[in-house]
């Protein structure tokens, strides 16, 4: 009984703002957005509303499109890496430096581009760019930076009655459809993207699994900051799409001709071309792969402290495959799949920073010493790692790639280890561990991962 009479007065009340509004003459403007970035752990969502709800079926009025990612991977920054996603969410330290993400919308077979609603302030055009807080939330689409998020910054985009198709990306580049000038289908629908041939690496963080606690001298878990941080080049770029699972890409302001007005409350509808309504959620997922290593002393390099300070990944000499590319190429915004990468070459990695963590057979641990006990301590989960974007290898047979890693014991002459990688794959959206132990006259590959982006997909956030 109280259910239906809650309903009532709702209805009650909402005839009376029609009627209110009726009188006044006012055209109703609704911007809705909610942005949520959702990966490794639950987080906090925040649902913001300005403007008066659209009478339903009334036809004007004017509808934003509403956004709800929840990108499917391990995504943020947590340190000082500018676009390489690693963490719970996508966050920023630094907003002049934070790239928001891309949405671009088409006509339904994407033929052509869409035409927004532009009878008030807002986007004209078809390439939309987000920008969200610090934590990775409410975010809101921007036509131009600013100096510091605001919620007052928005320009909405606001969707007509006629149907369109949403395709995303990240991180977001005013100049990625510059080439499109004409489309003619998802097949043309391409951005440029790149893997740099060379780049710097500091490892002063300490992201291992577990880390010495001198205090009661014993090996405990990283803490989640910490382990979470993927240690590469500042300016490497970690390109996301938006897979769009089920064939959910259309939208429209919900109030198609001849059809039942789009109800919000039943979340988004992204399969119907007919009439979709202004909600999507955005599954975004890696395009590219990712490459860690780890190295620590097995025992018998050095009684000194051994630097690691630069590995490089190359094709095997001799090889009639060339796996290892880099510079430019272009990501296909329906599936990322990745073509036009035909730099091949080699990926070098300048290190600083990392010194080895020693194991040892008895004597005093510390945060540079260990002592093996299987599955609790190992080399594997007390050394750092250091990474690389790189484009996906679908699979590599033996002799088909080597990895070179350079060791420096003190001020002596670095040495380097080369090292042809066993048979494996490098598929989008995993990061292959590579864990090495160092000896004095070789370079012995003990463990090979494959961690997976870790996805946390919550539910549906109404709009």
């Amino acid at each position: 009984m109280n259910r239906v009479r809650c309903l009532y007065d709702k209805i009650r009340i909402n005839k009376q703002e029609i009627k209110l509004l009726k009188r006044m003459k006012m055209k109703t403007i609704t911007t809705k957005w909610a942005m949520l970035i959702a990966l490794m752990t639950a987080v906090s969502c925040t649902e913001t509303e300005t403007g008066i709800e659209p009478e339903p079926g009334s036809g004007d009025g004017q509808v934003a499109l509403g956004i709800n990612p929840n990108l499917k991977v391990d995504a943020g920054l947590k340190s000082t890496t500018k676009s390489v996603v690693s963490g719970s969410v996508i966050t920023y330290t630094d907003y002049s430096t934070a790239p928001g993400l891309g949405i671009v919308v088409t006509n339904p077979d994407a033929t052509g581009w869409y035409s927004p609603d532009v009878s008030s302030s807002g986007y004209t055009g078809h390439h939309v760019w987000y920008i969200g807080d610090t934590k990775g939330e409410n975010w809101i689409s921007i036509t131009e930076k600013g100096l510091s998020y605001d919620p007052k910054n928005e320009k909405p985009y606001y969707l007509t009655e006629t149907v369109g198709k949403v395709y995303a990306y990240y991180p977001y580049d005013k100049d990625a459809l510059s080439s499109l000038s004409n489309i003619s289908g998802e097949g043309s629908l391409k951005i440029p993207v790149s893997v740099l041939a060379s780049g710097d690496i500091d490892a002063a963080t300490n992201n291992a699994n577990k880390i010495w606690n001198s205090s009661n001298g014993s090996w405990g878990n990283n803490n989640v900051a910490n382990k979470a941080i993927n240690l590469s080049d500042t300016g490497e770029k970690d390109y996301l799409y938006f897979a769009a699972e089920g064939g959910g890409r259309y939208v429209n302001n919900g109030r198609a001709k001849n059809q039942t007005p789009f109800d919000p409350e039943q979340g988004p509808k992204n399969t119907d071309a007919a009439n979709p309504g202004y909600l999507i959620n955005l599954d975004m997922k890696h395009a590219m792969a990712m490459v860690s290593f780890r190295v620590y002393d097995g025992g018998n390099l050095s009684s000194n402290e051994v630097k690691f300070t630069k590995f490089v990944i190359k094709n095997h000499e001799g090889s009639s495959n060339s796996y290892i590319k880099s510079g430019s190429g272009k990501m296909l915004l329906s599936d990322g799949t990745i073509s036009d990468n035909t730099t091949t070459g080699t990926l070098t990695r300048n290190i600083t920073n990392y010194i080895l963590m020693k194991q040892i057979k008895d004597g005093a641990q510390s945060d540079k010493a260990f002592i093996e006990n299987k599955s609790t301590v190992n080399g594997q989960l007390v050394s750092k790692k250091v990474s690389a974007i790189v484009y996906p290898v679908a699979s590599f047979g033996e002799n088909e790639i080597d990895v070179v890693i350079t060791l420096q014991e003190g001020v002596n002459t670095a040495v380097d280890y080369t090292v042809t990688l066993p048979a494996y794959q490098w598929p989008a959206g995993t990061n292959c561990i590579y864990t090495f132990s160092a000896g004095r006259n070789k370079l012995t590959v003990m463990d090979v991962t494959v961690t997976e982006w870790e996805e946390d997909e919550p539910d549906d956030i109404p709009l």
